[in-house]
Formats: structure tokens, C-alpha cells, sequence
């Protein structure tokens, strides 16, 4: 089943914005992080594990969105597991929005990969 997530991101904390249900995957297609403000920021965006706290997957970290501009990733396919977060980390004195979509499918449990 398809979906799509969007919030207007607390600046300068760890904003999560969505969190995969337990006892499915979500196959996330497209994030997209908008700076609606008229000055550069930057941002930082992870994927956390549910199985460890500390285990963070960072796809940008410090990434410069220029004034009312977007950064967006449509090209690859992410897959995350059930409790696995999408956190979105915007610059303190920022205004930005971040809207993710992806397909969720209820799943068996599967066996771990490398420690999942």
C-alpha cells in the first residue's frame, strides 16, 4: 500500500518522521526536504535502526539546501524494516518541510541480515 508523509520540521532537533509499523517493511521511493527560507541551511538525514540505537544510517549529513530550494531522492529504493525510523535533522533558525513516500507491505518474519 502506498504512502506519503509529510511534516514542517521542528529546526535545530531530531525530527523523525516516520516510523515503519511493527510487522512491516517500507520500500521508501522518494524523500524530499524543502528550505523555505531565504537564506542557505543545512540539513541532516538518517535512517535508524530499530534493532540497535546507535546504529545510523546517514544519507546526507550537513547538506546545504540553498535558499527556497529542495533536495530530493528518487533514484534508489531504501528498505526499512519494522520500527526503523526516518529522522530528519534541520538547522537551528530554519523553516523546512520534509515529505517522504514509500510502499508498506506486511511481511512474515524474515531472517536477519548482518546483525539486523
Amino acid at each position: 500500500m502506498k504512502h506519503s508523509v509529510g511534516k514542517v520540521l521542528t529546526a535545530g532537533v531530531a525530527n523523525t518522521l516516520f516510523i515503519v509499523p511493527a510487522g512491516y517493511k517500507a520500500e521508501v521511493s522518494n524523500i524530499f526536504v524543502s528550505n523555505n527560507l531565504g537564506q542557505n541551511k543545512v540539513v541532516t538525514v538518517y535512517w535508524q535502526h530499530a534493532h540497535d540505537t546507535n546504529h545510523k544510517i546517514y544519507i546526507v549529513t550537513d547538506f546545504v539546501i540553498a535558499a527556497n530550494e529542495y533536495l530530493s531522492f528518487s533514484d534508489k529504493n531504501l528498505v526499512m524494516q519494522s520500527l526503523d525510523q526516518l529522522v530528519i535533522t534541520p538547522e537551528a533558525g530554519t523553516t523546512m518541510s520534509a515529505i517522504a513516500s514509500f510502499d508498506l507491505r506486511k511481511e512474515a518474519q524474515t531472517v536477519a541480515f548482518d546483525g539486523e
